[in-house]
């Protein structure tokens, strides 16, 4: 037969004569880890190159700008001695505006009234704009904005909160050189971007978001006696950075009494510090961005970008006649009627430096605002062609021809030498430079792009040669794996070493003799583990129905990154995919030999194509999905939805449970510690992660006596720890001390009164105690997710449930087809005492493990995820504990973001396991199976990353780069890593599932 004498190919054979001594000497389950290892350094390897070439920072001059002295004096004498800056994080344009929309809301319209009030009385004096925030819109981007001028960029958002000092020229660099004096209190992010630069320093932890008051309440302490006469002379400058706004807003969302409560507390510390501002002292309110409808920010939405500004002065005019001259813009905020003044954030920059008298910020690309310097049109002309010459002096120091190209050109052009025409002019150099260098939001390396993208399709075909190789080796897979290991990791290992170390000769730099090395060695071991493919070592896989239908809808996913309407619409694309696939399994339903496994396959695929539909009905939307998307993972207010309240308790106490028991039971699994690990112990821990999210609303739940409010967070706190005391220890302590799922029973036969022994549950000896693990990192995750992601997560877990029940009798009919074609008698008997061989295995295919991918992929989007950074729940980070607590925080937010897909991967070995009896004399290559559905995962993942990365550098050149590709191509790099890390501990944890085995069944040979 063709099959048996391919049963050692040519690798194999030279394996035992080439395979290195220490590589012979490990154990399948510790090989089965190392190639999972080897894949996952050739993945990150590839990800930080290619992402190194695509999201560089934005370049920034060092250069200062020059100091006024009598050969240099200001463009226009200053207007004001001292300036108070409040930021009121958060603080959107209709908070503040007149013109707010025509649903007013009655939590935060006409709520914070003092500049309507004060622009109403006195016009001149009260200045009212909706300032643009760059995207992206988080805080420490914003305040590098508005204190530098400059652009943000796309990595900067990963680093929001691990700032890095600005270096480069600043309006803080600027006061410090002329010896004013700064006084801050509030947001401790200024003091990681200005470290050792304010006289007084009154900082607070920003991260808190479940501390809706700890630093408003220590800004207002300070700012107050900063603000007496007598304390004046300590400061020129005072910022005071409110964040009360955005945690509420990232609480419970600005529709919400929580809201107008804080919004009415920042009014009344505007009335007390305009009450105590003297003649000479400016007044700027802010807001750093907005915020989205659930409270949330980072994206490029218009309540995003839509921020709040507010200038006040007592002494001199704010405006004056020459502002009429002049069409400035306007912006008419979403769904109300009346336009109000545009300005871009940045435009603060300049307008500060002229009013306070000291030169402006050297990477400045913001204009002046064009009020305060309206008495005449001699000053306006002044300010805007100062502001000008400072931004043609930095865009010829940034080197850029073509922007430099777009401003002579403006030059040659000027309309006529007037007053009015030098201003228009100045404008118009501001408006260009700003535009054509948000054209050119970062710098990329070619080069780094196509090396990152050599290594990840270098890797990608890497894990299908290893996939494919074991899964044709059959028992025999670990030769081809020894062999293939240690052929690419000696190859990989030498040349990367010679490659780096002359590298490190010729450019004298460590870090690029480390970089090429690490580039070398993983194009080396690809290009190895891949030959196979090429050689013919390797036999392809027989086409049919349903094993094609898995690799069509990788390539329909990965071909689906072209578009940016694709990748805005995935969580409905994913969806239709998985239903796809379940459908052809439907179909092929009625090719099974009987009757009972054709009504499963149909039932268990239908069950999982309708938990999928209800699933999608579970989600946030993007801004590019309006008006055609509805959220309901949260409801009015940003808060949970009531229906995953009011069936939260009935879930985690009755429905899933008891469904996990009946699953169990189908194959007499439910048996040994099952009963007490799920129906009490696991119970135990999902009733209390239910009661923690439930504690959570009750917290900020108008109808809670206020009184109990502390009660409430004290028990909500000590929910999440008692479950995460029982995760990390209590339930992997009792999973590894107890024993398999399985049952013995005396039995007399009744033909000759003979006892003997019976066993109930060794058929699936593996799958059941390996879900039993499953279970406590579900916990965990469940724990970390608000109410509906719990609800989400259980749907989750029976759909894989129901796809392992499909996989099984799928399995069970191919076996029994093949034994009716074979002509074999007695197959069960065979089958299940003696082994029976090859022949009989069904090995796993590659379309067994897409529907789990997929699922994945639908359970992110439905857990409250999109690929944007808005999306990002950061109240997870809080779980269990009150403030930010590293590295525990952090992980949370991974864990809450990343945890579908982690999930899924520590799910895979199901696949190859569940419903597979321990059989004697190795005649199931049950580590080899397990190795081949985690590789054929890892390769589903690092497809998707190419491909999302290939589109992203592609079409970098595209409007949507930064709003749609980059997003996607940083989630698929991440949920690569976080797979791969996944699939190692899902193979560590099958290796102690073995032993257990092992432990209980010592006389059988596994």
């Amino acid at each position: 037969m063709a099959e048996q004498r391919e049963k050692e190919p040519v690798v194999q054979a030279a394996a035992r004569r080439v395979a290195s001594r220490w590589i012979n000497g490990l154990g399948r389950v510790t090989l089965a880890l190392l190639a999972l290892g080897t894949v996952a350094v050739i993945h990150l390897v590839g990800l930080l190159i290619f992402t190194n070439g695509f999201l560089l920072t934005r370049l920034s001059i060092p250069a200062v700008s020059p100091a006024y002295n009598a050969t240099n004096p200001p463009p226009v004498p200053p207007s004001f001695e001292k300036a108070v800056i409040v930021i009121i994080d958060a603080l959107r344009t209709d908070f503040i505006s007149p013109n707010y929309p025509t649903l007013k809301s009655e939590y935060h319209h006409g709520v914070l009234s003092l500049p309507t009030e004060l622009s109403e009385k006195d016009p001149s004096h009260s200045l009212i704009f909706n300032s643009y925030s760059d995207p992206p819109t988080t805080t420490m981007q914003r305040i590098k904005g508005i204190t530098t001028g400059s652009l943000p960029t796309f990595i900067d958002a990963g680093a929001n909160f691990a700032s890095t000092a600005i270096e480069e020229d600043s309006l803080v660099q600027q006061l410090l050189a002329v010896n004013k004096s700064i006084a801050f209190m509030g947001d401790d992010t200024w003091m990681g971007l200005f470290p050792d630069k304010f006289k007084h320093a009154h900082p607070y932890d920003s991260f808190n978001v479940e501390d809706l008051h700890t630093v408003d309440n220590g800004v207002i302490e300070h700012i107050f006696p900063y603000l007496a006469p007598e304390n004046r002379t300590e400061w020129d400058v005072l910022i005071g950075h409110f964040l009360g706004v955005d945690h509420v807003g990232h609480r419970v969302g600005p529709e919400r009494e929580t809201m107008r409560q804080k919004l009415k507390q920042m009014d009344d510390v505007l009335r007390d510090v305009v009450d105590k501002l003297d003649d000479k002292t400016l007044l700027v309110v802010l807001g750093d961005h907005g915020m989205n409808p659930k409270g949330d920010h980072g994206g490029d939405s218009d309540l995003e970008t839509a921020a709040a500004l507010w200038m006040y002065s007592k002494g001199p005019a704010l405006t004056g006649p020459a502002i009429n001259d002049f069409d400035w813009p306007t912006y008419t905020f979403p769904g109300s009627t009346k336009p109000i003044r545009h300005v871009n954030q940045i435009d603060l920059v300049p307008t500060l430096a002229l009013l306070l008298g000291i030169p402006i910020p050297y990477n400045n690309i913001g204009a002046p605002i064009p009020e305060p310097f309206s008495s005449s049109l001699g000053t306006l002309a002044a300010a805007s062609g100062a502001t000008a010459q400072q931004i043609e002096r930095y865009v010829k120091a940034y080197g850029n021809r073509e922007v430099a190209t777009n401003l002579l050109r403006l030059r040659r052009n000027a309309a006529d030498d007037s007053l009015e025409g030098a201003i228009k002019h100045n404008y118009a150099v501001c408006a260009t430079a700003l535009s054509s260098l948000r054209a050119l939001w970062a710098q990329f390396s070619v080069t780094h792009i196509v090396v990152g993208l050599g290594v990840l399709a270098l890797g990608v075909l890497a894990s299908l040669a290893m996939y494919l190789g074991v899964r044709n080796s059959g028992p025999r897979w670990d030769a081809y794996v020894r062999f293939a290991l240690d052929t690419a990791l000696t190859a990989g290992a030498g040349v990367g070493s010679v490659a780096g170390t002359l590298a490190g000769v010729y450019t004298r730099k460590p870090a690029v003799a480390l970089q090429v090395f690490f580039v070398a060695m993983a194009v080396v071991e690809s290009v190895v583990l891949a030959a196979p493919l090429f050689t013919g070592h390797i036999r392809s896989i027989t086409w049919n129905l349903g094993k094609s239908v898995g690799p069509l809808v990788l390539l329909l996913h990965c071909l689906s990154f072209a578009s940016n309407s694709f990748i805005m619409w995935e969580d409905r694309m994913v969806l239709f995919l998985l239903v796809t696939v379940l459908v052809v399994h439907m179909a092929q339903s009625f090719t099974a030999p009987t009757a009972s496994q054709r009504l499963r396959i149909l039932l268990f695929a239908l069950v999982f194509a309708v938990i999928a539909r209800l699933l999608s009905l579970v989600t946030v939307c993007r801004e590019e999905q309006q008006p055609y998307c509805q959220v309901t993972f949260y409801s009015q207010g940003a808060g949970q939805p009531n229906w995953a309240l009011a069936f939260a308790f009935l879930s985690a106490v009755m429905f899933f449970p008891r469904f996990i028991a009946t699953v169990l039971d189908w194959s007499k699994s439910y048996a040994g510690p099952a009963p007490l690990f799920v129906a009490v112990f696991w119970r135990v821990v999902i009733v209390v992660n239910t009661m923690y999210w439930v504690l959570d609303f009750c917290e900020t739940w108008d109808g809670l006596n206020p009184d109990r409010i502390p009660l409430a967070k004290m028990l909500k706190q000590w929910a999440a720890r008692l479950s995460l005391g029982a995760v990390l220890g209590a339930l992997p302590y009792l999973w590894w001390g107890s024993g398999l799922c399985i049952r013995a029973e005396k039995e007399t036969d009744q033909a000759t009164g003979e006892e003997a022994v019976k066993v109930y549950g060794a058929g699936n000896a593996w799958g059941a105690s390996y879900l039993l693990w499953l279970l406590v990192p579900f916990a965990l995750v469940h724990l970390v997710s608000p109410t509906p992601g719990q609800m989400v997560l259980i749907g989750m877990l029976t759909a894989l449930l129901m796809h392992l029940e499909l996989v099984d009798t799928q399995r069970d009919a191919a076996v029994m087809k093949r034994t009716f074609t074979t002509g074999q008698k007695g197959m069960q008997a065979t089958f299940e005492l003696q082994g029976a061989g090859e022949g009989l295995i069904v090995r796993p295919s590659f379309s067994d493990v897409v529907p789990l991918a997929l699922l994945a992929t639908l359970a992110f989007f439905a857990t409250g995820h999109q690929a944007v950074l808005a999306t990002i729940q950061w109240k997870s980070a809080f779980v269990g504990f009150d403030t930010v607590t590293y590295p525990w925080s952090p992980a949370l937010v991974v864990l809450n973001t990343w945890g579908p897909f982690l999930l899924a991967a520590l799910a895979v070995p199901l696949l190859a396991i569940w419903n597979v009896s321990p059989r004697p004399n190795d005649t199931v290559p049950i580590v080899g199976h397990v190795l081949q559905v985690c590789l054929a995962f890892s390769t589903y993942f690092a497809a998707i990353a190419l491909a999302s990365a290939t589109c992203a550098a592609w079409l970098r050149r595209h409007l949507m780069v930064w709003k749609v590709f980059a997003p996607r191509y940083m989630l698929a790099g991440i949920t690569l890593l976080i797979v791969d890390i996944g699939l190692i501990a899902a193979v560590a944890v099958f290796g102690l599932t073995q032993q257990k085995v092992k432990r209980t069944f010592r006389s059988v040979a596994i």
